[in-house]
């Protein structure tokens, strides 16, 4: 006679579930310290926009009349933003300026491809009045957030993230650890050591919530062959 397992108790089961709950995990932190670093580079792009407004005009006045003292003067005001890392000027596709505001420290190239650094952007310098969109730039000033900042702000984020999903990972394994010992270990070592005490045991019990898994099965398994011997 076939008997049909209703609810099984496999290992097998609950590492794959392990399995799938950690990379599920590991899935979501990726997504979520994505989401947080991209969000803290919006914000450092956001805090230059807001501050290129105010010398933009300047700095055009400045090119076309060749003062690059006014022109370092401006470009040195956006320090006080606190975030910047380099400045650049470049007209007719030359480099007129370039000012460092952060002092350089080696980040690793992995680090400049998985972070995105270096954050920058570009805006185009026109002339004074001049409101034609066709109307070609005077020059492009680059702006560049400080990268040991952006790499600082990762490398905190994913030091948080990874001791957030290895404290996920020891309370899921203590959990594991408990259901497999509550619902596997505990039965089994009653059963065996029923069966070492007592020489002659003719029926395993089991509660009734093993009664439809593996535990069952093994309990009805060995008490319906004491009974044929006993009969016989």
């Amino acid at each position: 006679m076939n008997t049909r397992v209703q609810r099984s108790l496999t290992l097998k089961s609950m590492v794959a579930f392990f399995a799938i709950t950690l990379l599920s995990l590991a899935l979501f932190l990726a997504i979520q310290f994505s989401y947080l670093l991209d969000q803290r580079k919006q914000d450092y792009l956001d805090q230059l926009s807001n501050a290129v407004v105010q010398i933009q005009k300047p700095l055009t006045d400045s090119l076309l009349s060749s003062d690059l003292n006014e022109a370092k003067r401006l470009l040195v005001s956006l320090k006080t933003s606190g975030i910047m890392g380099k400045a650049i000027v470049t007209v007719d596709n030359a480099t007129v300026m370039n000012l460092s505001f952060a002092t350089p420290k080696p980040i690793p190239e992995w680090a400049e491809y998985i972070v995105g650094i270096p954050v920058e952007m570009t805006v185009p310098l026109y002339a004074y009045g001049n409101v034609v969109l066709q109307a070609k730039p005077q020059g492009y000033l680059t702006l560049q957030v400080d990268s040991n900042r952006v790499y600082r702000f990762a490398l905190n984020t994913l030091a948080l993230m990874t001791t957030t999903y290895l404290l996920l990972v020891l309370i899921i394994a203590i959990a594991m650890t408990w259901c497999v010992s509550r619902m596997i270990v505990r039965p089994l070592r009653k059963i065996a050591i029923e069966l070492q005490t007592n020489e002659s045991v003719n029926q395993v019990a089991v509660s009734s919530y093993h009664h439809d898994d593996e535990l069952g099965l093994l309990a009805k398994g060995y008490n319906r062959q004491r009974k044929q011997q006993n009969s016989d």
